[in-house]
């Protein structure tokens, strides 16, 4: 039987155990968010976002 995977059976379960570490969150920014975070020099976007959340987290916690 021929499989059609470009990646390898190990490979795939690698990629699921890595994301079991994670939560996925989707948000919907207005049009031009992504661009402005661009033009303020991140080359990440989904960094940028990462680190403003945790930033205001931390924040928030050490006001409570």
């Amino acid at each position: 039987m021929e499989s059609n995977h470009k990646t390898t059976a190990a490979q795939r379960r690698a990629v699921y155990n890595y994301d079991k570490e994670f939560e996925r969150v989707n948000c919907r920014f207005k049009i031009g968010t992504k661009d402005r975070i661009k033009k303020a020099g991140h080359s990440s976007i989904a960094k940028f976002i990462q680190i403003a959340v945790m930033e205001k987290l931390e924040k928030e916690e050490n006001i409570l």
